[in-house]
């Protein structure tokens, strides 16, 4: 285990499942956790949510949306609210449901012969997504636990062995107290066969756990496996979900053409995963020593100095994308990525999309991830019909609105007066960002008509709907409005930005293809019709462009700088009083949230947008005690897996999601025509190199190389076409070319034009003062 580098290793066993060992495959997913006497490995799946019977039904307050909208403006938002619900549930409205939680398939129980263990370690390689496990037993005797998720095979593997060969177990699968799921199963020497059929849902899921045993003797009983004096073992297992048990085709696991040999199938998956994770790699100089030692000594070492070690912030950037490649591609991470040890997670454990889905996914493109992005295309058309209901039915709107809470179904009945989440109308916009950064970063201008165009017309039809035009300012009024999880008001300027986002990117795609439809012009005047954002008194961004709203900076929510950390809508140079008034806005967070021991929650997705926003308004100083935040205030396991609060409460990825792109950002970003570099570095960097990275316009960093002690940087890109873009280093003075290849290069002061040509490797070398 020692022979790699990129991974974790632990000294102390998993207690509870938030603290196990994970892997998966995109769709199905694996814990492990107990100690070598009494261990455990739990099975999911992306596709498991267990139907709680809720009433989808939406009442349809489309012809109520005037009146709501005259109580707003007569009466104010609380009466407004009250009122609105109380004629909902005469409508029909069954009130604030959950979605429909997150649970895992099975939990295998693997106990064996020994009574004490010693020289423990417990380890996951983040290059193929294998786990292991080692230790002595009381006679000295060498074991060894591997398990991985094969890619190839669609498998959950795991292997028992020691060095006698000689191996001793019993196997048993947990029965679920679960009265919303009955169960059947069959069991014999060769494995274990589950049927789990959901009360309030035609469907269910099979799984079929198969048991290999070389050379040993095989016994049922008490309902178990009984395993002794084998050379190994070799467990198979795979939960497969159907829509309707009563059709379902119980479809065991075929043994023919499959390798019966650990290593064999592992080999057949590690280069699937191995090429996943090796797009892209970040190496921080003299992190080397510490790449080998146990997590909890480097999580010490940061609280003990104050400060992150290198091999740690290495490790954190590896685990973000261990995380992604583990629960992408099926579809995207849910709230736990793609496990669940219990039935009864945190909201639900489900997809929540005003905010922590957008970090899970948001290191995705810039590491090539593509496929993993994909996931979300697939899960959004899943939901298309049913968001569609939600605009009509709640504002007699065509296009879609987006639920905020979804699981198996994406009808939006998550809200009440506390929380008016049905007033908050950006979310299928917000995800829209990634249909066209996706084409932005291949250039696949098929998926641009086919799918981009199409799903942004269906969130600019809501708006066309939607707007009302207020006649004492000549601009479009969004009312109602709500600043994510912060409070009504009208003209959230979260709205507004995203509103003018997808208007933008939806005209730029038809000049991309070439096409001038008609509608262009309509959305162009669309555009021109948005309320300017305000500034405050204090000089800061306001949350709502309303003069009368107040702001509540106590928040973790940073909605209202979505032109910062999301759409680059502006910078310094181009509109300067706003880049100023978001620097105020975020102080203003920071101070009277983040960094106050009385702040609102500890939630680290609020720390993530926070370092999001420090990278692109370059404040590397910020950025880098977000991240930090992180583990001083044990907000990451010691496998590197995140939780939403302090003190390891709430397992939760989206922090996991976060982190590469926080450090991507501090070293590199990327607008068309423009690559901003070291933008918002902090010193604890000083030297690296960081290779891999996809950017917008169909860039490939092949490598970074920086020293701040020198002050030199070699860069190293490759365009899928001809273009040309300016390299800034807004934190340095006098920088200058210090020479370039097979590119033509002009400076004008402190920017950087390079003409990159198609598929040309372009270096250039630059130094400053």
């Amino acid at each position: 285990m020692e022979d790699f580098f990129r991974g974790v290793m632990s000294k102390e066993f998993a207690k509870k499942w938030e603290f196990g060992m994970v892997s998966g495959n995109g769709k199905q997913g694996v814990v492990v956790l107990g100690d070598p006497i009494s261990e455990t490995i739990i099975g999911n799946h992306i596709s498991l949510y267990l139907p709680y019977g809720n009433d989808y039904q939406i009442p349809d307050m489309a012809s109520y949306l005037e009146t709501f909208r005259e109580i707003i403006k007569t009466e104010g938002y609380d009466i407004a609210n009250e009122r609105y619900y109380e004629e909902a549930v005469r409508r029909g409205y069954a009130g604030l449901q959950m979605s429909d939680p997150s649970h895992p398939g099975f939990h295998l129980n693997i106990k064996s012969d020994i009574s004490d263990f010693a020289d423990y370690k417990r380890y996951t390689n983040f290059e193929n997504g294998e786990i292991g496990v080692t230790f002595l037993d009381e006679l000295g005797r060498h074991h060894f636990r591997r398990t991985f998720v094969s890619r190839a095979d669609d498998l959950i593997i795991h292997h028992i062995s020691n060095d006698q060969n000689d191996i001793n177990c019993r196997l048993n699968v947990a029965d679920y107290d679960q009265p919303l799921l009955s169960k059947t199963r069959s069991l014999n020497e060769s494995g274990i066969g589950l049927r789990y059929q959901y009360s309030h849902d035609a469907g269910g899921y099979d799984v079929h756990i198969q048991v290999v045993v070389k050379n040993g003797e095989v016994m049922i009983r008490d309902r178990e496996i009984c395993i002794n004096h084998a050379e190994n073992v070799l467990i198979l297992m795979k939960i497969t979900v159907h829509e309707n048990m009563e059709t379902a085709i119980v479809i065991p696991i075929d043994l023919k053409g499959l390798p019966l040999d650990y290593d064999k199938l592992l080999a057949r998956h590690d280069p699937i995963h191995r090429e996943m994770f090796q797009r892209v790699s970040l190496e921080l100089a003299g992190a080397e020593s510490g790449r080998v030692q146990p997590t909890e000594i480097l999580i010490e070492q940061a609280q003990t100095d104050g400060q992150l070690p290198r091999a740690l912030i290495e490790k954190m950037y590896d685990a973000g994308r261990y995380m992604f490649i583990c629960s992408a591609g099926e579809y995207i991470p849910n709230l736990q990525g793609i496990w669940s040890g219990d039935f009864n997670p945190p909201w639900s454990g489900d997809y929540t999309f005003d905010t922590n889905v957008q970090l899970a996914i948001a290191s995705g493109l810039y590491s090539g991830l593509f496929e993993g992005i994909e996931g979300l295309f697939k899960l959004v058309k899943k939901f298309l019909p049913e968001w569609r209901e939600n605009a009509q039915k709640y504002y007699g709107c065509r296009g879609i609105l987006s639920s905020i809470h979804s699981s198996n179904s994406g009808i939006h009945v998550h809200w009440n007066v506390d929380w008016p989440l049905h007033l908050w109308t950006c979310g299928a916009g917000w995800l829209g960002h990634w249909f066209y950064d996706y084409y932005l970063h291949i250039g696949d201008k098929i998926f641009l008509k086919n799918e981009v165009i199409p799903y942004l017309k269906e969130c600019v039809l809501f708006y066309e709907d939607f707007l009302i035009l207020d006649d004492d300012t000549g601009y479009y009024r969004f009312t109602p409005s709500y600043s994510a999880e912060n409070g009504c008001g009208d003209n959230a300027t979260q709205d507004i930005a995203v509103a003018k986002e997808v208007l933008t990117n939806l005209i730029q795609a038809h000049k991309e293809l070439g096409i001038n439809p008609p509608e262009i012009q309509k959305w162009e005047a669309m555009l021109k019709k948005l309320p300017p954002y305000l500034i405050n008194a204090e000089g800061a961004l306001k949350e709502w462009a309303i003069p009368e709203k107040g702001e509540n900076y106590n928040h973790r929510h940073f909605s209202h700088l979505y032109p910062i950390f999301q759409s680059r809508e502006f910078n310094q140079e181009s509109q300067p009083e706003l880049w100023q008034a978001s620097l105020i806005a975020l102080e203003k967070r920071l101070e009277a949230w983040m960094r106050n021991a009385d702040g609102d929650t500890t939630s680290s997705h609020g720390r993530m947008h926070a370092a999001l926003c420090a990278t692109r308004l370059n404040l590397p100083n910020i950025a880098y005690e977000a991240i930090q935040m992180m583990v001083l205030s044990n907000s990451i396991f010691p496998t590197l897996m995140t939780s939403h609060y302090n003190d390891f409460n709430i397992f939760n990825v989206d922090a996991n999601g976060a982190i590469p792109q926080i450090i991507h950002e501090m070293l590199l970003y990327g607008e068309v025509g423009k690559i901003i570099l070291l933008g918002a570095v902090p010193e604890i960097l000083t030297k690296g190199k960081l290779s891999g990275i996809s950017l917008p316009k169909e860039i490939k960093v092949d490598t970074l190389r920086w020293d701040l002690i020198t002050k030199n940087l070699e860069l190293a890109l490759m365009s899928q076409v001809d273009q040309t873009v300016i390299l800034e280093m807004p934190l340095f003075s006098g920088v200058e070319i210090d020479g370039f290849n097979d590119c033509q290069v002009d400076q004008s002061g402190e920017k950087i034009i390079v003409n990159l040509q198609k598929s040309k490797l372009t270096t250039l070398a630059l130094k400053w003062c």
